[in-house]
């Protein structure tokens, strides 16, 4: 078989495993919150399986550092870079949280990170906050202004969405990553991790 007719299968297989994949994955949500320009969208679920089928997808959790010692992460993330920061100066002026603030060096930061695994701006990337909203939706918008055009947000994010009813009403018990049965920790990995610069 000739190289030219080699190549162009392999391609033709790659583009199917793909296109399979991203025919499975969520519908756009209704919360307007969590759109994005790249209108991609998968839960965590989802983003296993995509993750299994194609080595070469990037995980990104843009949650905070807070967030990854008190609440745990995923070894499953190559990147870990926080797309806002919590500035311990004010009150959130429409939630009762310390405000946060957009961390101007998020895609140089995570441009760093990505040119160390081989990864481009070609390169499929999933990104991760708490519920899909607040940190990954101006991630993806961040990265949309830069030419990503193949940037997914886990719509159930880590701790997955709260619970309407009972007497667990409020709690983060429903789908997400940590109620998906996959593995996650509070150990937090020194190679992996974010640091102030």
């Amino acid at each position: 078989m000739k190289k030219q007719t080699l190549v162009w299968l392999a391609a033709a297989t790659v583009s199917g495993i793909m296109a399979s994949s991203m025919a499975n994955a969520s519908p756009e949500p209704t919360d307007p919150k969590k759109h994005t320009p790249q209108g991609l969208y998968i839960d965590a679920k989802e983003t296993i399986a995509l993750m299994e089928k194609d080595p070469k997808v990037i995980l990104v959790d843009v949650r905070t550092p807070e967030e990854w010692q008190f609440v745990g992460y995923t070894e499953a993330a190559q990147i870990m870079v926080p797309s806002i920061f919590f500035k311990y100066d004010a009150m959130d002026d429409k939630k009762p949280r310390y405000r946060d603030v957009v961390n101007d060096n998020f895609v140089s930061e995570l441009e760093d990170k990505a040119a160390d695994l081989g990864a481009y701006t070609d390169t499929t990337y999933i990104l991760m906050c708490r519920s899909g909203a607040t940190r990954a939706q101006p991630a993806a918008k961040m990265l949309a202004q830069y030419g990503y055009k193949n940037v997914y947000i886990m719509t159930d994010g880590f701790e997955g969405s709260k619970t309407k009813d009972g007497d667990k009403k409020g709690f983060r018990l429903k789908n997400g990553w940590k109620n998906s049965g996959q593995p996650w920790t509070y150990k937090i990995d020194a190679k992996k991790t974010y640091f102030v610069k």
